[in-house]
């Protein structure tokens, strides 16, 4: 038996309630995920939902909502790119998250985009960009989870990162190398 959203947890919320609030409180690296449909037009979203899925071969795995045009065009053999977002890009991933108010169509306006591998739209100064061809699709739920076949990384500053949790954009420090260690 497949427990539903209704099914009651042992607070007596609906269990996707209670599901959602403790998700929340886990940390996720925030970044836009882009690509262009077969007019040329970019879409992007923000996502929190980003896994590697193996080294060999390079792969990762990526869901998005189903009721963003994004999904549409996510579909077996087109090309997007995975940029991950540096603090200092918190007012772009509000952007592309539509929290800011800003059409769709506009939201490219923001940032420093580049055509990447293929001609999926990647950030000029993210942390990293993993260029993308999809390789499978399955739906579930409300989104669709997408696997990455990674051809191209360019690696931008390692500065500090960016991350969401319980509602709220929050920086991750950069890694600090260790002034303990000696050298030879």
């Amino acid at each position: 038996m497949n427990p539903s959203s209704e099914t009651l947890s042992p607070t007596n919320q609906p269990v996707a309630e209670v599901f959602r609030a403790g998700m929340r409180r886990l940390a996720a690296g925030v970044c836009v995920v882009a690509a262009r449909n077969a007019q040329g037009i970019p879409f992007g979203v923000t996502a929190t939902a980003l896994c590697s899925l193996t080294i060999e071969p390079p792969a990762l795995l990526v869901c998005v909502n189903l009721s963003s045009p994004l999904a549409q065009w996510l579909t077996t053999g087109a090309r997007f790119s995975v940029n991950l977002l540096g603090h200092e890009h918190e007012s772009l991933a509000r952007v592309f998250g539509g929290m800011a108010g800003v059409p769709r169509e506009a939201r490219f306006d923001h940032g420093e985009w580049r055509e990447g591998t293929g001609g999926a739209p990647h950030l000029a100064d993210a942390l990293a960009n993993f260029q993308c061809c999809v390789a499978r699709t399955t739906d579930y739920g409300t989104h669709r989870v997408v696997i990455g076949a990674v051809d191209a990384v360019s690696l931008g500053e390692a500065g500090a990162g960016l991350v969401y949790r319980d509602g709220t954009f929050h920086p991750l420090p950069a890694k600090q190398a260790n002034a303990s260690a000696s050298t030879a």
